[in-house]
């Protein structure tokens, strides 16, 4: 990243990064449970209830970037 780069912000409705989130949430707590099926330890639980939430977060926050709706 260059001093002379210009931030791009977000101009999703909030709605949009709702869904996300809770796309997020929904991911992670199936994560945690599939995790603690298998008697796993609860850093282990926490560490990939984690991973699975950023992963899903990321992954539609770049799909939000690259969506174009025409309204």
């Amino acid at each position: 990243m260059s001093i002379h780069s210009t931030q791009q912000t977000c101009n999703h409705p909030a709605r949009d990064i709702t869904i996300v989130t809770l796309a997020s949430g929904v991911a992670s707590l199936g994560a945690a449970i599939v995790t603690m099926a298998l008697h796993a330890s609860p850093l282990a639980t926490l560490t990939t209830s984690g991973a699975a939430f950023m992963a899903v977060l990321t992954a539609g926050m770049n799909v939000l970037k690259h969506v174009r709706r025409d309204s």
